[in-house]
C-alpha cells in the first residue's frame, strides 16, 4: 500500500522495515520506519527532481539486494 500527503509518502510492505532503513542509511538516505513495516518519506520541501531520482535508485538498488 502506497500513502501520501504532500510530499509525505509511507510505503508500506509485507516484511519489518528495519533493514531496508539501515540500508538507506548506509548509503545517505534518511528514512523511517513507522509501525514495524511501513517506510516513511519526508522530503524537504526544496527537493530537486535529481535527489528524488537518486533515492529511487538506491532504494531499487537495495529491495534487489534485500530480496
Amino acid at each position: 500500500d502506497i500513502r501520501g500527503m504532500g510530499l509525505m509518502i509511507g510505503l508500506e510492505l509485507t516484511r519489518d522495515c528495519s533493514s531496508i532503513v539501515d540500508a538507506c542509511l548506509e548509503r545517505g538516505v534518511l528514512i523511517n520506519c513507522t509501525a514495524g513495516n511501513t517506510i516513511r518519506f519526508t522530503p524537504p520541501l526544496i527537493v530537486t527532481e535529481q535527489e528524488i531520482d537518486t533515492v529511487v535508485d538506491i532504494l531499487e538498488d537495495i529491495f534487489w539486494r534485500l530480496s
